[in-house]
């Protein structure tokens, strides 16, 4: 057999790839064989056939049988030998077995590029050093005071902001019904549930009200299944209640069975809010990484790749609206607008993933398993369920690669920021 690669372009290959015609011969006449050891004939015992009626019965199976075997053998031996990192399904032209001739084919396909990073050591970025002032303390204990309210029931007066009304409603759009519900709560003014026109309209219920509100909703609303609609809302107002807030005091402290006193549950928060702010300081740290990486090194894409992506991100978006209640069949969803949209986000998340994992492999950066498997206790942990059960779903390959794939991008860009030229900003409020 002979082969030989061409580069078509940094990404993509073409594999020529030549089988001498005693080769042929001898592949045909051994199917021959078997197909008359194996297939009854009319007239003789299995296997007693002349040979010349086989041939001329089985002629075009047999060929197409061993061009198939062939091309699939060979591709397979060629790509192995020229250790060629396959991408995407192969298009072949030629391939046509002829006997006395030899059998020949060219396939062309995508592969890794082969990405060789430079300038991945010393890039500059600014670490915002997080410093936590009693100011944003007291904050931080207002919206945990918020998390605790309670809700009345309200006395001689109509709803106000802030206030929550338990409703039951039914929507409904050009005649056909959107949804309904016997009792669902908003609080009055933030607009979270059907949007501020509709808060505004519901502005003095009382307990027992009916009411009948129009919105016209614009395109981009987040509840997809109101964006762009004309709806009519009957509401029907079971209860409103006003909040009540707990006194900020000892008392309160005792919410928490792991604190003492009230300095216990201040520097509780003080911990946290550094820990949010230096995540978030990381977070910068790594995408000024990103954006140094990706400067440094222009390399070509390839399109299969990045094709993934688009579709990984089109699942993504479509299960986000599934887990909203939004029914997909009766959605519009564009797919090809959506491919445009996603593609730059999608090119730039492959490209700088080929970066890290090249940066590994130059670097002989590895993950280990002691690792993964602190990872996934740890993913035990806040999803509070056991390692079992979680070592259970990564039982899967794809998945455990996706999780080792991970891990060693979060080393790699450890890596790179510890070899970074780091100047401190102090981090603004």
């Amino acid at each position: 057999m002979k082969t030989n690669v061409e580069s078509v372009s940094g990404v993509e290959k073409r594999l020529t790839v030549e089988v001498p015609a005693d080769e042929v011969a001898r592949r045909i006449e051994k199917e021959y064989a078997e197909v008359r050891r194996m297939v009854p004939i009319k007239g003789f015992r299995k296997g007693k056939a002349p040979m010349s009626m086989v041939k001329r019965l089985f002629k075009d199976h047999v060929e197409s049988d061993v061009a198939e075997h062939l091309m699939k053998e060979t591709f397979a031996d060629a790509v192995r030998d020229n250790n060629l990192r396959v991408l995407s399904m192969p298009r072949i032209d030629g391939g046509k077995l002829k006997d006395g001739e030899e059998f020949a084919f060219t396939a062309t396909f995508e592969v890794l590029p082969e990405v060789t990073p430079t300038g991945y050591k010393g890039l500059p970025v600014v670490k915002e050093t997080v410093s936590v002032s009693d100011e944003q303390v007291d904050a931080a204990l207002s919206n945990l005071r918020e998390s605790f309210a309670n809700y009345h029931a309200v006395e001689g007066r109509g709803a106000a902001g802030g206030d929550m009304v338990e409703i039951g409603f039914s929507s409904v759009s050009g005649g056909e019904t959107i949804e309904s519900g016997e009792s669902s709560s908003l609080i009055l003014g933030d607009g979270n549930l059907f949007g501020k026109e509709f808060d505004e309209a519901l502005d003095g219920v009382k307990a027992g009200d009916r009411k009948t509100v129009e919105v016209d909703y614009p395109g981009e609303f987040p509840n997809r299944k109101y964006a762009g609609k004309k709806v009519s809302f009957s509401v029907e107002v079971n209860t409103v209640r006003e909040k009540r807030l707990p006194e900020i005091n000892e008392e309160f402290v005792k919410n928490f069975n792991d604190l003492k006193d009230m300095n216990d549950l201040r520097s509780k928060l003080r911990e946290r809010l550094v820990a949010e702010g230096e995540e978030r300081s990381r977070h910068r740290v790594e995408e000024e990484i990103r954006k140094g990486l990706l400067e440094k090194n222009p390399f070509e894409v390839p399109g299969s790749l990045v094709d993934r992506q688009i579709a990984h991100m089109i699942q993504d978006t479509a299960g986000r609206l599934a887990s909203q209640g939004v029914d997909l069949k009766k959605v519009n969803m564009d797919f090809d607008k959506m491919r445009e949209r996603f593609a730059p986000g999608a090119e730039r998340i492959v490209r700088v993933s080929l970066l890290l994992s090249a940066v590994a492999k130059l670097e002989d950066i590895e993950v280990s398993f002691p690792e993964i498997e602190a990872e996934m206790k740890e993913i035990a942990e806040g999803a509070r369920t056991s390692y079992e059960k979680v070592r259970e779903l990564y039982g899967d390959e794809e998945r455990m690669d996706a999780l080792r794939d991970r891990l060693l991008e979060r080393k790699v860009m450890a890596f790179i920021v510890a070899n970074a030229e780091v100047r401190e900003e102090v981090a603004s409020e």
